[in-house]
């Protein structure tokens, strides 16, 4: 987690009791205390979607309270979708990115949106963050993946390659991040990653990196 976000909740949430929003105040430290929560993982590395769209909506009601509904969000996520696998903390760099480069310096009647969206697709699973936002030039979508440099530094841009490579890391470079953008129409980012069930036996071995390999012996066999 960005510790200026960390910082700002803490601000926030400080000039809601001084202001005596106390309901406002009690909403914010839940989010922020089941954002934790979900950050920390007992130090795992894989967690249920659940668990990581969880922590995606306590981030973004934190940051909707922050920008005062300055922009919309809405989470489309298919059920079944719940009970797999994903390497935790891959959303919100995403939803950070959405904001700071996307919706948030939108006016309320421009109608900033920003729309999570999650499918089971054959045997992968697509998670989709979309804002109609500002968009990215061309020269910047073409580095965004590979070169730190080309990067715009929000805390945020330098995020979405660790996103991209932690994916790849853990299930294989068919996995993880793939970009649409256009100036002025909004960024679509899709993350795929393979559908493997959440138990704890597969997120051990995930831990462990033995699922990928046992699954690339068991198809070389079959092959």
């Amino acid at each position: 987690i960005n510790p200026h976000f960390l910082y700002n909740t803490l601000e926030s949430i400080t000039w809601m009791v001084e202001a005596q929003e106390n309901e406002g105040a009690v909403r914010m430290i839940s989010e922020l205390a089941k954002l934790l929560r979900v950050s920390l993982s007992r130090g795992k590395t894989i967690i249920s979607i659940k668990d990581e769209l969880q922590h995606s909506r306590s981030y973004m009601n934190i940051q909707l309270a922050r920008y005062k509904e300055r922009f919309k969000t809405e989470f489309r996520i298919e059920k079944e979708i719940e009970n797999y696998c994903i390497v935790k903390l891959v959303i919100q760099p995403i939803l950070e990115n959405a904001i700071y480069y996307g919706v948030g310096n939108m006016d309320e009647d421009e109608d900033g949106r920003i729309i999570v969206s999650g499918e089971k697709k054959e045997e992968d699973i697509l998670i989709t963050i979309e804002d109609n936002g500002m968009g990215m030039p061309e020269e910047v979508l073409e580095k965004i993946l590979t070169d730190n440099s080309k990067v715009p530094k929000h805390g945020s841009g330098v995020g979405v390659i660790n996103v991209h490579s932690r994916i790849r890391l853990m299930f294989g470079e068919k996995y993880g991040l793939s970009i649409e953008s256009e100036p002025d129409e909004g960024t679509r980012v899709t993350i795929r990653i393979p559908a493997i069930p959440y138990t704890p036996e597969n997120a051990e071995r995930l831990e462990s990196q033995k699922y990928i390999q046992r699954r690339s012996a068991d198809e070389k066999e079959s092959g």
